[in-house]
């Protein structure tokens, strides 16, 4: 109990600065609520998606207007097995939540890189590279715990445990730069 609280509370500090841009800003018209079974539906398309070959199954549920920024609701899938590549936004946080499944997230300084366009409308524009983070540091991650990445943070999953790994991702985005596909 004391452990999720402290998760929650950590959250909380670290959104401070998004919340107290929302209350410069002004109130949203309205609330913009994501139903739990919108999210099921998300990540049953996610892991449909999850065939040999396939590494991540990545979609966006909800993109609110906030008016100074936007906040994407994604849900994401994995399967197990071990990995290499790594990823840096430029311009968007993360707020991963894991819901199902566990596994290791390397963060780090990415050196070099390649700009990915590909994936700029769902994740925002960065860069992705298959080399090793520099100054890396690794979470093991599993249900109910929460891991804020800042933009320009390099971020990867080198190891996922059997069973594949189920999470939402909060996406702060302060340039408008996501889209919904």
């Amino acid at each position: 109990m004391h452990k999720t609280m402290g998760r929650v509370l950590g959250v909380a500090i670290a959104l401070s600065p998004v919340l107290a841009l929302a209350q410069a800003s002004g109130p949203a018209a309205t609330a913009t609520d994501v139903a739990s079974t919108q999210i099921q539906a998300g990540l049953m398309r996610a892991l449909e998606e999850l065939k040999p070959g396939v590494t991540v199954s990545d979609h966006l549920l909800s993109l609110p207007d906030i008016g100074k920024y936007n906040v994407g609701v994604a849900v994401v899938a994995r399967p197990a097995g071990t990995f290499q590549n790594s990823l840096s936004h430029e311009k968007i946080t993360e707020i991963y939540y894991v819901l199902r499944g566990s596994g290791t997230q390397v963060t780090g300084t990415m050196v070099g890189g390649t700009r990915s366009a590909n994936i700029s409308k769902t994740i925002g524009p960065g860069l992705s590279s298959n080399a090793p983070l520099q100054n890396s540091h690794s979470t093991k991650l599993g249900p109910g715990d929460v891991q804020i990445v800042p933009p320009g943070v390099g971020h990867g999953f080198t190891s996922i445990d059997p069973g594949g790994i189920e999470y939402l991702i909060f996406r702060i985005d302060t340039d408008h730069v996501l889209a919904l596909q």
